[in-house]
């Protein structure tokens, strides 16, 4: 998929945080539960075929509905409810949803070297899948396009994907769902979708009016929230929408049996803001879904007391029982008039014997002092941890048994104190239960995921039977969120739980997957596999272990329950930072921003045709060399790549500053610098040719924020100064206990690479005032200039500000090794760049107040030796972003934020400098959001799209005239790295999503 191309207002999204929970099916089929026996003392029950892993069944996943006529006479296939999951397992393929590189097919014919047959990239935020003879039926968020009508659409998706041939994966179409997706369950060829709309628009959305179609802004984020049902049939491969239901509130969770959903919300209708009389209140909706097709029919709706939380493991869902699609079973929280302000819970049964007449059976308060509570329903019974906020050291949190099986008066059987907090209640053989949390016995330090031991089989005595612990200093597992992400294999009495910890001694991760062992007395914590990425799945797969992170897939031998090893690591996802085109290949340069999880940086040469990695992704040769945060700068064939490396370096003195930590260790500290690689690109293999390293400590190489170079002051950390030299702006405070600041490393350094085996490195202070600045370097023509400041007035005094003069240093670089300053111009504010004809012409940006508002000035500068002259002023109103100079124009993107409408538009300017007294500023205005002008190759500008930064518009560019607008595409990265162009195609360094390619219209 090389490209998504669409109409001007389609890539408007807003800036939408949402903490989402993947999720999806195991494999196989769903199986009922199995049958606990009390006093059995050994694990007999086997796994479902082909599904060895499976944790739990889901609510009535065994129920099924026969086999009924159709019109024709013949019987309908029997309706079994279905799982959906991020990973699905079909023979000897593997299906994974990633989210960085989208739906991705494996071959694991030999598990021990899987390899990736084919994939496809999706843009948005991928959910859930299920997998049915090589079809997925994929779930996709924050989603934007158009409806059939042609109007703007944001929401989620279901997309039918035909990967019975992975190398050529066709899409089969698409169904558009409103809202976020939040839970998904699928019920022979229909899937049943819960979402939260919470009235987005391609602006921001909260608040403010749609980017195009008209619309009227409102300030009322709760008028447009709404809870929606919907369902898609996906028979046949043709994927189309049927059912849609929505209610109010924004909170819903629900259970599905073959025939019947039952939907618990919050009440309220919050088109008042929330004041009317079922505040606190959840609603019970019992939906028949018994139509095979996909028809959704309400029969009833049922309300209870307290409010339904919509959140925590597997978003709330253990929330809600009906098991048996008649009796509903509710926790939810009281609320005195508020929501769950930690006054406790209650528990309501409803019976739904008449689905169109239910009634109340029964209530109970339980109480409770946090606003969010560990549950799990179960054969009759509640096991509940109503305590789940953050415990002090030494805490315990009460693990309860409620005895359901008397409708019209529940009652609290048993309990017992287990340590620390519980995140999720998870089922195991034999009545046993798993308690998955976390001990807190030291909060500074962070702690280890703990996975209590239960034994439930006397619900009036419960028994705790031990505690496995695992992962140090601040540890997660994607099981708190999720049941899929908890492996458990009964007949090899082995649970294996995904995990990431951060370890504030070692300032390192720690990924990967770890076993627990277990009989029905005892649990003990074995080995661990140590993987890259954010692991989320661990998947037993002909005799190995599959570990499925967000960025490799690792094949493990757990034979020794102890030591498993790592036998393949397939990277999936790479941290691409440049995408060098060179004729037929391509150039790759990836590594990690913070050198936490990869010390290292990698270059690769890959064919131009595969750019974006749609085939096996670790089949090419590469290099390695050492560093991260790595920026890439281009000579030809030689890329000349910088990244972070580390040395040893004396401890700072506690309480002090230098360069290695404030209030630290003695011993063991390390100083950063920077690394110049250089490296040919030529063939189909790059070869290392020389490095230097900058002496001292590094300053901020920010390219890892890349916004902080969209405005026109600061600049670039490393510049490239004509083919082959780099030029480096060192500037980093220490902060001390003797001075406001401590000076150090502040010089600009030169790196001259004329030499590619031999570079070397000379420095040139620019300023010593250590409460003064410099930046701002840029290159005119082949001459680097930088900019600082020196002060003309400080005052404390609100009423006479400080005022500052600024600078333009023009560096003398013809001998390389003796760098100096040829000439210091004061200027009217900061060199944004110079004409490429006349080197007596600069172009300056500054800023002025006019009341509260600031208004910026680009300035054409003529300089004559050390003086320069004002020759003509163009005032631009708005927020000015980088400046780009193409021959004699100016481009650059300025954004206006207008109180009246609620929301901002960006403009993209192209000035014609070619008559120096008489500037032209040609403007053309965009959608609303805020935007930057991102960069600018040959004619075509490219700017990010609107508050949503995935997607960017692209502009076509004639001087003398404003830029025109011509197409807009889709993207998944926050913010490209890099963008280059060969030809008619840019190409994207997209971060971990890899690279895009767009070709232009």
């Amino acid at each position: 998929m090389r490209q998504v191309t669409t109409q001007r207002w389609t890539v408007r999204a807003p800036l939408l945080w949402v903490a989402l929970v993947v999720a999806g099916c195991h494999g196989g089929v769903d199986h009922p539960p199995q049958g606990r026996t009390a006093g059995q003392t050994s694990f007999v029950s086997a796994p479902p075929p082909g599904n060895a892993m499976r944790s739990m069944v889901p609510e009535n996943a065994g129920a099924a509905t026969p086999g009924s006529p159709s019109k024709d006479g013949v019987a309908a296939p029997t309706r079994t409810v279905q799982e959906t999951d991020i990973y699905r397992v079909e023979g000897n393929r593997l299906y994974y949803l990633n989210g960085y590189r989208g739906l991705m097919v494996f071959d694991i014919t030999d598990v021990d070297h899987p390899s990736l047959l084919g994939r496809s990239p999706l843009f948005g935020s991928p959910v859930e899948m299920i997998v049915n003879n090589g079809v997925a039926t994929v779930v996709i968020a924050d989603w934007y396009g158009s409806d059939a009508f042609g109007a703007p659409f944001y929401g989620s998706v279901v997309r039918g994907l035909d990967a019975t041939d992975p190398a050529h994966i066709k899409s089969l179409g698409d169904a558009q769902l409103g809202g976020w997706v939040r839970d998904l369950r699928v019920v022979g060829n229909v899937l049943y979708a819960v979402s939260v709309d919470e009235g987005m628009t391609y602006g921001w959305g909260m608040g403010m009016a749609p980017a195009s179609g008209g619309g009227t802004a409102s300030n009322s984020f709760a008028s447009r929230v709404k809870l929606i049902v919907s369902s898609v049939n996906f028979a046949q491969g043709a994927v189309k929408a049927v059912g849609h239901l929505e209610f109010p509130g924004y909170q819903g969770v629900f259970n599905v049996t073959p025939s019947s959903i039952l939907l618990a919300h919050d009440a309220a209708d919050l088109t008042d803001g929330g004041n009317s009389s079922a505040v606190g209140k959840t609603e019970l909706v019992y939906l028949d879904i018994s139509d095979p097709g996909g028809a959704i029919a309400q029969r009833s709706a049922f309300r209870v007391n307290g409010a339904t939380q919509g959140w925590g493991p597997d978003n709330g869902r253990w929330n809600l029982d009906f098991a048996d699609g008649v009796t509903a079973h509710v926790l939810a929280c009281q609320t005195n008039g508020s929501y769950c302000q930690g006054s406790g819970y209650t528990l309501s049964t409803v019976s739904f014997a008449n689905p169109t007449a239910p009634v109340l059976k029964s209530e109970l308060a339980i109480p409770g002092a946090d606003w969010m509570v560990a549950a799990r329903f179960d054969s009759g019974r509640l096991y509940l941890s109503p305590e789940t906020g953050f415990s002090p050291n030494g805490a315990t949190t009460p693990f309860q048994i409620y005895d359901l099986s008397n409708d019209s008066a529940p009652v609290l059987a048993g309990s017992v104190d287990l340590p620390g907090t519980v995140w999720n209640i998870l089922l195991a053989p034999q009545s046993r239960i798993f308690a998955l949390g976390n001990n807190w016995s030291s909060q500074a330090q962070g702690d280890s995921v703990s996975l209590s031991y239960v034994d439930v089989t006397h619900p009036a005595a419960p028994a705790a039977l031990g505690t496995s612990t695992f992962g140090s200093g601040w540890a997660w597992t994607p099981a708190a969120g999720t049941f899929k992400a908890f492996t458990l294999d009964a007949t090899q009495g082995l649970v294996v739980v995904p995990f990431s910890s951060w370890g504030n001694t070692s300032q390192g991760y720690v990924n990967g997957l770890q076993l627990v062992e277990f009989t029905p007395n005892t649990v003990r914590t074995a080995g661990v596999a140590r993987t890259h990425g954010w692991v989320e799945r661990g998947v037993f797969a002909k005799g190995r272990l599959l570990s499925l992170s967000d960025t490799t897939l690792a094949v493990i031998d757990y034979t020794v329950h102890d030591a498993p090893v790592v036998k393949t690591e397939l990277t999936l996802a790479r941290n691409v930072v440049s995408a060098a085109p060179n004729g037929d290949t391509i150039a790759e340069v990836s590594g990690d921003f913070w050198g936490k999880d990869h010390s290292t940086s990698e270059v690769r040469v890959l064919p131009l045709s595969d750019a974006e990695e749609s085939t096996d992704l670790d089949r090419v040769k590469s290099v390695t060399l050492p560093g991260s945060n790595a920026q890439v700068f281009r000579n030809a064939a030689l890329l000349y790549v910088v990244t972070e490396v580390t040395a040893p370096a004396p401890c700072a003195a506690s309480g002090g500053s230098g360069i290695g930590v404030v209030n630290g260790p003695t011993s063991g500290c390390s100083s950063r610098s920077e690394q110049v690689q250089v490296v040919d690109v030529s063939g189909t293999t790059p070869r290392l040719r020389g490095t230097v390293t900058l002496p001292g400590a590094a300053g901020r190489l920010e390219y890892m924020m890349p916004w902080i170079d969209f405005g026109w002051y600061n600049g670039s950390t490393v510049l490239q100064v004509g083919a082959d030299a780099l030029a480096f702006r060192r500037w980093e405070r220490f902060y001390g206990d003797k001075a406001p600041f401590v000076s150090a490393q502040d010089d600009l350094l030169l790196v001259d690479l004329s030499k590619p085996d031999a570079p070397s490195v000379a420095s040139l202070p620019i300023t010593t005032d250590t409460s003064g600045w410099w930046g701002n370097m840029q290159v005119v023509g082949n001459t680097l200039y930088t900019t600082h400041e020196e002060w003309y007035q400080k005052s404390k005094d609100p009423a006479s500000p400080s005022l500052v003069r600024y600078f333009a240093d023009r560096i003398d670089v013809s001998d390389r090794a003796h760098p100096r300053v040829q000439a210091k111009i004061n200027v009217p504010g900061m060199i944004v760049g110079g004409s490429a004809q006349d080197p007596a012409l600069l172009y300056t940006v500054d800023y002025r107040w006019t009341g509260n508002t600031e208004v910026d000035d680009l300035d054409v500068i003529r300089v004559s030796g050390n003086t320069a002259e004002l020759v003509s002023t163009v005032t631009l109103d708005g927020y000015v972003g980088q400046t780009f100079i193409r021959g004699n124009t100016a481009y650059f993107s300025a954004n206006l934020y207008s109180p009246k409408a609620g929301q901002p538009t960006v403009e993209l300017h192209a000035v014609d400098l070619s008559e120096p007294s008489a500037p032209k500023d040609h403007v053309a205005t965009g959608a609303p959001g805020w935007s930057w002008l991102l960069a600018v190759e040959g004619n075509v500008a490219v700017v990010q799209s609107g508050w949503r930064t995935g997607g960017v518009d692209l502009y076509l560019l004639q001087p003398g005239h404003a830029p025109v607008y011509r197409q807009s595409v889709r993207t998944s990265d926050l913010f490209p790295n890099q963008i280059s162009r060969q030809g008619n195609s840019l190409y994207l360094a997209s971060g971990l999503w890899g690279v895009q390619r767009i070709d232009l219209q």
